[in-house]
């Protein structure tokens, strides 16, 4: 890992912002580095275990909910593998989030570098295991006949760095609360699971009764989901709640930037 130097010249401001840059580049590069290789370290079976969970739930409630409850939605296990791969991205960039700060302690006592890209290198470590889904999400269009276009790639392109950012700007937030309020993590836990189930990811959206689906729509998993259904299932782009994405991104992103220089002076004490 490049430490960061203090005592390096430097004659310009501009030169100053280029040489953190890329500093901060090569930090976050590490340490992304070191999240996929801890991860999968020892595990035989490496990249099928980051999509061996949602491919069992999706097994689950197509069985519970399609065979048994013989509930009618076109190409059910499509459905269920979009949303369930999006949702796992969610839940355990979160779930690691909370922790992040208190795992690297040690490395926040005994070294000088910007905190903020902890959190970053943990999100980019799950965007990454979230693209490498994305050809079991392929294999499922294929095997039922749904088209495979360039609006896949370009929808990628445009929500990716929508989710990226409204996860970093909770996780920033959640995981600086959690030095502080060590019951954070357990919270989050019960938060995640109910909104697991009031997100549209085994079922649809218009399968909830109107009066309750504008209140569904102030949980930011449900555009999210919405738009990349829209993306893989009926090849098109949904603006609009693409739109509502990146709207709750900034606010996230201000929460959680709010958060973390509040609180980011006192983080080595709490450690």
């Amino acid at each position: 890992m490049t430490s960061i130097s203090t005592t390096t010249p430097i004659r310009t401001s501009r030169n100053r912002r280029d040489f953190s840059l890329r500093q901060y580049l090569d930090l976050i590069v590490t340490l992304t580095h070191k999240e996929v290789k801890v991860r999968y370290k020892n595990n035989v079976l490496g990249y099928l275990w980051s999509i061996a969970n949602p491919l069992a739930s999706a097994l689950v409630f197509y069985f519970a909910l399609q065979v048994i409850m013989r509930t009618n939605v076109e190409n059910y296990v499509v459905f269920l593998t979009i949303g369930l791969f999006a949702w796992q991205w969610y839940s355990n960039f979160l779930m690691g989030a909370c922790g992040v700060f208190l795992a690297n302690g040690s490395l926040i006592k005994k070294s000088v570098f910007p905190r903020f890209v902890l959190p970053i290198a943990l999100n980019l470590q799950d965007t990454f295991h979230y693209v490498m889904s994305v050809p079991v999400t392929l294999g499922f269009l294929y095997a039922y006949g749904l088209p495979i276009s360039l609006n896949i790639a370009i929808g990628m392109i445009v929500i990716i760095p929508a989710q990226f950012f409204l996860l970093l700007g909770l996780g920033m937030a959640i995981g600086s609360c959690n030095l502080f309020f060590r019951d954070m993590e357990r919270i989050l836990g019960i938060v995640l699971n109910m909104m697991f189930y009031l997100s549209p990811v085994i079922f649809p959206i218009d399968r909830v009764p109107e009066p309750y689906r504008k209140f569904m729509h102030l949980n930011p998993m449900t555009p999210l989901i919405e738009a990349w259904r829209g993306v893989f299932m009926t090849d098109t782009i949904q603006w609009e709640n693409i739109g509502i994405v990146y709207l709750y991104a900034a606010i996230a992103m201000v929460l959680g930037i709010c958060v973390y220089r509040k609180l980011v002076h006192r983080f080595a004490e709490v450690i």
